[in-house]
């Protein structure tokens, strides 16, 4: 299975002393399933690890980003987010204010065009959003 990380799940994958169920089971997993950083999701947790001054956790993301493929947002990308939120929008799903930018969208849009699946911490978040998305504890590993 082709699994794009979604910032929560990288968030755990990077924290040096919580969540060794996360890492444990990630490094099970890597031998089985193709995974994918998102490059929306880098963002989102690295702005906040360097707000707070995470060392450790950023040289773990740093190396995570070397070891897994780096999925850019493109234009493309934003162009499909866009139309994955109108449609949200318009059966009456709400992800999020009108005026943010949701991250969870262009991560939708990225997975779409990657044919992957989104590993997130809440599958609910993707519900509306035309994308296969899974907790880590459904994904089978050896």
């Amino acid at each position: 299975m082709k699994l794009l990380l979604d910032t929560g799940i990288l968030g755990q994958l990077c924290h040096p002393r919580k969540h060794a169920d996360v890492r444990a089971w990630f490094r099970r997993a890597v031998q089985e399933h193709a995974f994918l950083v998102s490059e929306l999701a880098d963002y989102e947790l690295r702005r906040e690890l360097l707000r707070i001054g995470a060392t450790r956790s950023l040289s773990r993301l740093d190396e995570l980003t070397r070891e897994l493929p780096y999925v850019p947002v493109t234009t493309a990308t934003w162009r499909r987010a866009a139309s994955l939120w109108a449609a949200a929008r318009n059966t009456g799903n709400v992800t999020a204010p009108p005026e943010a930018l949701d991250g969870d969208v262009p991560v939708a849009a990225q997975a779409l065009e990657e044919s992957a699946v989104v590993l997130t911490n809440n599958t609910r978040h993707f519900e509306s959003l035309s994308v296969a998305a899974v907790d880590w504890t459904a994904v089978p590993v050896p």
